[in-house]
């Protein structure tokens, strides 16, 4: 900035010098500069030059700059030194501990679904759980029936057969897995539950297999009832 005043002070003072010698002179005052025409123009045009240069010549500065982030300024002190200092930027705590994969499911020991949907179950033939969909067995009488019909109530039993259902109503308040129904299944056996609409019955069957047995409807005239099922297979789901 001092060089831009420098060069334009100059020029003007070349004008001053180019053009105050005549103009003194004609007040009776004798100053010095250039005597003939020629030099006159030759101090003139050095004065232009000066302005043009000074003009050209922009001051340097602006904007000071911000350091990035994560690093002390050149000039800063830390611990008594004047030497730049990094710090580590802040980073967002979700990047430093990324939330873990998802949890296992527990696929690995819940038995596959084999098949789910209605059935009826009757007083004459039983309903056997091992076949896919649940139905009348087509050789003798296997799985459970219906009888003690009333009103609103009915009861379940085991057909006579060589190997048996264990069956027990289920008491809790939402439905269970397949491994919890087998479960339940296995520490209350049973060979008949008595039922009405809304009751749920946790099977296992002679094959292994797991049944949940929802109550959904009570014929007394007919002799049978509506239940939704859901039979789990013996394996376990891949």
């Amino acid at each position: 900035m001092a060089g831009t005043i420098t060069l334009w002070v100059f020029g003007l003072l070349c004008f001053v010098v180019a053009f105050a010698k005549e103009a003194a002179s004609g007040a009776g005052i004798s100053l010095p500069g250039p005597k003939s025409g020629g030099a006159r123009v030759g101090v003139v045009a050095v004065g232009v030059l000066a302005l043009i240069l000074g003009t050209a010549i922009k001051p340097s500065g602006g904007e000071p700059s911000t350091p990035a982030a994560g690093t002390v300024a050149s000039g800063s002190t830390v611990g008594g030194s004047n030497q730049p200092v990094s710090v580590p930027a802040t980073q967002n705590p979700a990047t430093q501990n990324p939330p873990p994969a998802n949890p296992a499911t527990p696929s690995s020991t819940e038995p596959a679904v084999a098949w789910s949907g209605q059935v009826a179950i009757t007083m004459e033939g039983g309903a056997d759980f091992d076949l896919t969909p649940p139905g009348r067995h087509p050789g003798f009488p296997q799985g459970i029936y219906a009888t003690g019909f009333t009103d609103t109530t009915a009861v379940l039993r085991e057909e006579i057969q060589p190997e048996h259902d264990s069956f027990g109503i289920w008491t809790g308040q939402a439905p269970p897995s397949g491994a919890a129904c087998a479960d339940w299944a296995a520490s209350h056996p049973g060979d008949s539950a008595h039922v009405n609409v809304g009751t749920t019955v946790c099977l296992k069957t002679p094959g292994g297999r797991t049944a949940l047995i929802k109550i959904d409807s009570i014929a007394p005239a007919d002799y049978q009832l509506e239940a939704t099922v859901t039979v789990w297979a013996t394996g376990k789901a891949s």
